[in-house]
This record gives structure tokens, C-alpha cells and sequence, in this order.
């Protein structure tokens, strides 16, 4: 089964656009510390997530669902030849769950492998560390969000997988019926 020629042209512009930031630079230009950051959507507004926070993202898997306690889950995923927990990350942000279908996966290593669900990837952004800002920490709905980026053509939040990734282990936890003797 080959892949449709859209995901495979995105495919080649991602692994230029990774080529490109990751060339050596000539010895005239200063080096200047980078982030490589992907660029996406959640129920339309824009977000980024740190690369080195995830083990990579997988598109149009099919994922089953199941009754759960956890509003957020999904259901589960094959990726990789293991099944994959999938959950939606703008119900994790606060939104409803979003109503198109979710295409992209952001793979995250826990305990247990995780997919977080989202509908629209724009791209990889290598950015400058110097356009990311530490954020303010009094809104309890941004709770995972302690960074934003700010570039000359885009504001947007930089969400913490590792917040994230706590969250649903509280979650998970709290759905577990207790033990009684």
C-alpha cells in the first residue's frame, strides 16, 4: 500500500526542512541555539510541541474505541507492531473533544506508550530559543502550557508533554476502582 502523494510530498518538505536546520554551519556565521518545535492545531488554535518531548508522529491510524471512565481516551492504536492508548489532546487542553477526526498522533514514551490526538499538523519549526518565553503561571486552564512561542508571523503556545503525560497518569490512576479487604 503506497502512501497518497500529499503525505508524501509533505514527507520530503519535512525531511528537506530537518536537512536544512541541521546543516553545519559555515564558519563566517555564528552559531545560534535552535529548538526544533512542531507546528500544529488544536480546535483551530495554533500550538507547538517541543520535539525533543516526544518519540515521534504517526498520521491516519485507526484508532478503536472503548468504554472508558477517562473522558479523554480515545481507544487504543497499532503503531509500531504494540497497541498505542490514545487520547485527545484538545479535551486534555480544556476544549471539547474536537468534532472532525483526529489524523495526527504525537507518540510520547511513558509507562505505557501514548498517543495524543489532534486534527491539523503544520509543520517542523526550528526556532531560535530566543523567541520562546517562559509564561505566567496563574491561568489553571493553561496549566500545561509554560512556554509560548513568538516569531515574527506566529504567537502560540508550547504545550508540556511531560505535564500532559502526568496528567493522564493522574487521570488513569483516579479511575482505577480502590481495593477494598
Amino acid at each position: 500500500m503506497t502512501a497518497p502523494p500529499a503525505v508524501v510530498s509533505k514527507a520530503a518538505e519535512l525531511r528537506n526542512s530537518f536537512d536544512r536546520a541541521r546543516a553545519i554551519p559555515s564558519s563566517a556565521q555564528a552559531v545560534e541555539l535552535v529548538e526544533g518545535l512542531l507546528s500544529i492545531r488544536v480546535s483551530g488554535d495554533p500550538y507547538a510541541i517541543r520535539i525533543s518531548e516526544i518519540s515521534g508522529l504517526a498520521n491516519d491510524r485507526k484508532v478503536v474505541p472503548f468504554s472508558s471512565s477517562i473522558p479523554e481516551l480515545l481507544g487504543v492504536a497499532g503503531i509500531r507492531g504494540g497497541l498505542v492508548s490514545v487520547y485527545s489532546l484538545a479535551a486534555l487542553l480544556g476544549y471539547s473533544r474536537e468534532a472532525e477526526q483526529a489524523r495526527w498522533l504525537v507518540l510520547c514514551e511513558a509507562e505505557e506508550s501514548v498517543g495524543l490526538a489532534f486534527s491539523d499538523f503544520e509543520g517542523y519549526l526550528p526556532v531560535p530559543l530566543t523567541q520562546v518565553y517562559a509564561t505566567d503561571q496563574r491561568d489553571a486552564a493553561r496549566a500545561y502550557v509554560k512556554h509560548v512561542l513568538r516569531t515574527a508571523d506566529l504567537v502560540c503556545a508550547v504545550v508540556s508533554i511531560p505535564d500532559i503525560l502526568e496528567l493522564i497518569k493522574r487521570r488513569c490512576d483516579n479511575s482505577r476502582p480502590s481495593k477494598e479487604r
